[in-house]
């Protein structure tokens, strides 16, 4: 794995960063994370010298602007928790503007590099876990998963995927292209034909669902692209483990004590030329419940739901 590409976040100004997370032009939450904290970064640069002493605050403030553009990001959230905290327990608050910028540089590359390590990890200290494993399932698009699966498939002549197409913007069609680029056994389906797949009325029998997530809730749940549940239900049913592949930096501690709530999209994402009139729908997410869930893959090795708060308590306790 060559780690995290900030190539693609050379941006000129936070306007279009901001714009481009709005829009899903950036997308996934580990992109979004590493938008944010490139924004952040990119504002301390462009001070240059003129450095006020409110720099902290300002750059607080690009962050949150960033971090919370679209709801269900808690990766990019917590990256500013990160900061505050560190910044006041590890450097003291400094008051010195010129320290204070070097010191939320230092702690931007840090975030980025802790995210970068998780996915590392994610791997590494799970793959032993599944080399019996020759048929799977994945839906959308999670770089962590999509690696999981490939390193689950090496030396196996009769491994296989399948992949949904991830409608209306159709990420799932990038799993299914870098996989068959590994030379992988690519199959892609519809989104309404998982059920079907999983419980074993098409194609091959599955042995496993490899998905990723976007937030993780307090009590074990967690959000994921919209037909997540329907294919957790379905699993579920058809006693097959749903593996969630996602690092527990994505967990959300505000679940504790209010519904998570789902990001609803532009209705032009499901039918740009739709009849005048007619209503349209378009979640981003689904609720998957904690029941449907066998285990999440971290960057802490394989973590059941139940243990979800203490884990995060016993290594990301600045989250709270």
């Amino acid at each position: 794995m060559t780690g995290i590409n900030h190539s693609k976040f050379q941006y000129q100004n936070i306007e279009d960063i901001l714009k481009d997370i709005k829009s899903v032009k950036i997308q996934g939450a580990t992109n979004v994370a590493i938008a944010t904290f490139e924004g952040i970064k990119l504002y301390l640069q462009n001070v240059g010298s003129n450095l006020d002493s409110d720099i902290y605050e300002k750059a607080i403030s690009v962050g949150s602007k960033l971090a919370y553009a679209r709801l269900n990001e808690p990766l990019a959230q917590n990256g500013l928790k990160f900061l505050n905290y560190f910044f006041k327990v590890k450097y003291k608050s400094p008051t010195d503007s010129a320290e204070i910028k070097q010191v939320l540089l230092s702690l931007c590359d840090e975030y980025l590099n802790m995210i970068k390590e998780s996915k590392e990890s994610m791997v590494a200290k799970n793959i032993e876990h599944f080399s019996q494993l020759n048929h799977v399932f994945t839906h959308c698009h999670s770089s962590t998963a999509e690696r999981l699966i490939y390193e689950i498939s090496k030396g196996k002549e009769d491994f296989k995927v399948v992949c949904t197409e991830t409608r209306p913007l159709y990420q799932g069609r990038i799993t299914a292209s870098n996989l068959l680029s590994k030379g992988l056994d690519t199959t892609l389906i519809v989104d309404s034909g998982a059920g079907s797949y999983i419980i074993g009325r098409a194609g091959f029998p599955i042995e496993a669902v490899f998905i990723g997530a976007d937030e993780i809730t307090i009590h074990g749940d967690f959000i994921n692209k919209v037909g997540s549940w329907g294919i957790g239900l379905a699993a579920y049913y058809a006693n097959i483990p749903v593996y969630v592949v996602t690092p527990l930096l994505k967990v959300n501690p505000e679940s504790a004590y209010k519904a998570v709530e789902i990001e609803v999209r532009e209705s032009d994402e499901l039918w740009p030329e739709a009849p005048k009139g007619l209503k349209m729908f378009n979640p981003a997410f689904d609720f998957i419940n904690k029941e449907f869930v066998t285990g999440f893959l971290t960057e802490f090795g394989l973590i059941k739901p139940e243990d979800v708060v203490k884990t995060l308590r016993e290594n990301y306790g600045w989250v709270f």
